[in-house]
């Protein structure tokens, strides 16, 4: 050992056999945990990172995937390999520690790569393990080089941004694809805005790099060739950010998605300002986009200003949420409490919005700074930074915050148990589509609502929703409504009521557990439970 990390010439690989291995995720809303298996699923999200990883080695290496999320990893499946090539996200941190300590144990060379680790070096300093960081497609072909020498370097980092055009597909075959809940893909990477707390402007840059039209179709029709069909998840950190771009790939993916009947249900993320491109909405509504996830964070210009979020000021943000639904297009959304010019009024403000706005997937979260953006460097210079948050949103946050900690605490509580009420959950589901249903869109994906799995699906929410829930009275009015009033938006509701059993279910278990610590706000690093930090998104793969 050198420096507490293995050696690793080009001896040890010979037979260059390498197994990728995607650490688990802590429960969270957005893990969908209770949710999932009504579905079938074992997981929402595949490991993106890593069959891109995947497909930038060489070719004759055999190459092994066992994501921890959906499968167990073996010993056996471990001394197997030669290598062992892994990442993660904050969710993932105490899977990966423990895997690479195991790994270690077994006398097993690991490659850490990923956004923990590119965002935050200093918390894999000092383990036995190769640090390849930031883009793979700059420092993997770094470290293989190396590798082959027998000189490889304990970390590897890249200032530039590759060209993403010629990224290659990814190993999508690797994956066991009936096990997710998407399938997802990437067309971009960066975003043009410079919100403060957000780490995608300092990990991916400000200017968005785009893959080709022709290259992102090819990844679709990968996954179409290898037979899935469902929800598909365009995972970029802003869909719209380079919007000459996306209108080019529209303009192809239209005709593609038609001559082959609207295979998959398409899902992505963009910012608010989305809602003034009224043509782009119609473009993406006719491609096949279902759904999209906005930043909107908070109802207070304060809190946006503060933020630097100054395109979420334009015009009114729940008529801008209305107009995307309108456009056929189901919205979900990222809040955050816990600016310093937030008051104690905030709390209502933000369930009131949620409330009209008729959002009913809204992911809140109290405020985090992560390592390398704006808001970690102010916050260090004020003094007022705690140390690295590990995700758990029901303790205390990383840094001093200008409202008293406990006043914060509990009026976040407060936002999980109004919004995710059953009652007030279902009535957005239902004002949600009524609006879709006032808009008139054709339903595109037809073929996917096959008749016996609608059947099942029913079966299944009756049995789960109607029948064992604690709720099942509020569910049974819901249902009804549905079925009598928007029977054409029947699936969609259904659904929306399956993954509404997770959010509700997971409120009540975290805000019991919760109670049950008396009151205490936790310390930084004590983490019984994690939720998405700052109301962002997990989709950060690469």
């Amino acid at each position: 050992m050198t420096s507490g990390r293995l050696e690793c010439s080009l001896g040890d690989m010979t037979r260059r056999r390498i197994l990728l291995v995607h650490p688990r995720h802590t429960n969270s809303y957005w893990g969908f945990q209770y949710s999932l298996p009504l579905f079938g699923k074992k997981a929402m999200h595949p490991p993106l990172g890593l069959v891109t990883v995947a497909a930038l080695l060489p070719k004759e290496w055999e190459v092994r995937l066992v994501d921890m999320n959906i499968e167990p990893l073996t010993d056996a499946q471990i001394l197997e390999s030669d290598m062992v090539f892994t990442g993660g996200m904050t969710s993932q941190a105490s899977s990966l520690f423990e895997l690479l300590e195991r790994c270690r144990a077994l006398g097993r060379p690991t490659v850490v790569g990923g956004p923990l680790g590119s965002g935050q070096p200093d918390r894999l300093a000092g383990l036995p393990t190769y640090c390849v960081l930031d883009e793979a497609e700059v420092t993997l072909p770094r470290f293989l080089a190396d590798l082959e020498a027998g000189t490889p370097a304990p970390m590897y980092r890249a200032a530039e941004k590759p060209d993403v055009t010629r990224t290659p597909v990814p190993r999508f075959d690797l994956l066991k694809l009936k096990a997710y809940g998407v399938m997802d893909v990437q067309f971009s990477r960066g975003c043009p805005f410079n919100c403060e707390f957000c780490d995608i402007i300092a990990l991916y840059g400000r200017v968005p790099r785009a893959k080709t039209t022709e290259q992102t179709l090819a990844e679709l029709q990968s996954l179409y060739d290898l037979g899935y069909r469902g929800p598909l998840f365009l995972v970029d950190d802003n869909f719209i950010g380079n919007k000459k771009a996306v209108r080019a790939l529209l303009e192809k993916l239209i005709p593609w998605m038609e001559q082959r009947d609207f295979p998959f249900y398409l899902i992505t993320e963009a910012s608010l300002n989305l809602a003034e491109d009224r043509p782009l909405m119609e473009s993406m509504r006719r491609a096949g986009f279902k759904r999209v996830f906005l930043g909107i964070e908070t109802p207070s210009l304060e809190g946006l200003r503060e933020t630097q979020k100054l395109q979420n000021t334009h015009r009114d943000m729940v008529e801008a949420v209305h107009d995307v639904i309108d456009h056929g297009i189901e919205v979900t959304a990222g809040f955050i409490v816990g600016f310093d010019s937030d008051t104690e009024d905030i709390f209502e403000r933000q369930i009131e919005f949620i409330r009209k706005a008729e959002i009913p997937w809204a992911m809140s979260g109290v405020l985090a700074a992560p390592p390398a953006t704006q808001l970690w460097a102010r916050l260090e210079k004020e003094g007022r930074l705690l140390g690295f948050h590990v995700g758990d949103q029901f303790g205390r946050t990383n840094f001093v915050t200008k409202m008293d900690p406990d006043v914060l605490m509990h009026g976040y509580r407060n936002i999980l148990r109004r919004v995710y009420d059953p009652r007030a959950y279902f009535d957005r589901v239902l004002g949600m589509i009524e609006r879709l249903d006032r808009a008139g869109h054709p339903n595109l994906h037809r073929g996917l609502a096959n008749p016996l799995q609608v059947a099942l699906v029913t079966a299944v929410a009756v049995l789960v929703q109607g029948i064992f829930s604690n709720y099942r009275l509020v569910w049974w009015r819901f249902l009804w409504q549905l079925f009598t009033r928007h029977r054409s938006r029947y699936l969609s509701g259904l659904m929306n009521s399956i993954v509404g059993h997770h959010f509700i279910r997971y409120t009540s278990e975290v805000l019991a557990d919760d109670r049950t610590r008396r009151g205490r706000l936790l310390e930084v690093g004590d983490a019984p439970a994690a939720v998405p930090a700052a109301g962002g998104t997990p989709l950060r793969q690469q």
